[in-house]
């Protein structure tokens, strides 16, 4: 019963979600290179979610918070999440790709580049690319590849990638997420196994990002495992419109290769 209720208040907040953006003509959202950024990025999606919000890796309720503007804050006891270190960080939400930046930015000019300056201070790696590369910025604000997360989580899984860990260590509560740091890999629970894969084959078919060594035939069974459900296949849909890119291995027009 708790299952189809949440399916049909994410299924009201998608429909909520398409006629807002429906009606934002005006805005330039329709615009296919208005997201140029993370930052815009965050803030499309942080509309997506201030009604209806459950993080992508625990399925905990998240809310805005009254007192820190533009953030939104976990309620732990909706999903028994609890923090395995950093209780602070996993307070709150924070924009999570699944397939991270360090992937599809290691290999370009500005990850490392010496003596990068920009605004007159020098940086390096992600920042220096974030500040001088738009193309750069544009992958980094693919909305099909950012979700919302616990906070400690996301800094925990950093750039593994997702794989299968023998037995069930779990360090967050409840939340079915584990993190083999020695292996450096993290395991998702198995009802968004198919999204993760789908997301993983979407990046390597629209930029060239190539699948983690030794994963494809791991996140192919993932994808056959775990089809796309509504709120998977609705979300789609919403993030095309805004940005004018479907994720065609979760409409079906293609398949896995």
């Amino acid at each position: 019963m708790q299952k189809f209720l949440y399916s049909v208040l994410l299924l009201l907040f998608l429909c909520l979600a398409y006629t807002l953006l429906s009606e934002k003509k005006g805005d330039g959202i329709e615009n296919k290179h208005s997201i140029t950024d993370f930052q815009k990025a965050k803030r499309v999606l942080k509309r997506f979610y201030a009604k209806v919000g459950k993080d992508f890796y625990c399925g905990c309720d998240f809310e805005k918070d009254e007192e820190e503007l533009g953030r939104f804050k976990i309620n732990h006891d909706s999903c028994g999440l609890k923090a395995r270190k950093d209780s602070k960080r996993q307070t709150w939400i924070e924009w999570e790709h699944v397939v991270p930046a360090h992937s599809f930015g290691k290999e370009r000019e500005c990850w490392s580049k010496p003596n990068c300056e920009s605004g007159g201070k020098l940086l390096k790696g992600r920042k220096c690319c974030t500040a001088t590369d738009p193309e750069f910025n544009l992958i980094e604000a693919d909305l099909h590849n950012i979700v919302p997360v616990p906070g400690e989580i996301n800094a925990d899984r950093g750039i593994f990638p997702f794989g299968e860990i023998d037995g069930e260590p779990r360090a967050y509560g409840d939340c079915d997420f584990e993190i083999h740091f020695k292996n450096a890999v993290a395991e998702p629970k198995q009802d968004i196994r198919g999204d993760i894969a789908r997301i993983y084959l979407y990046m390597e078919w629209r930029y060239g990002i190539p699948i983690p060594e030794g994963k494809r035939d791991l996140y192919k069974s993932w994808s056959a495992l775990d089809p796309p459900d509504t709120f998977e296949i609705r979300k789609n849909e919403i993030v095309e419109r805004v940005q004018k890119q479907t994720n065609p291995f979760v409409d079906g027009n293609l398949k896995e290769p």
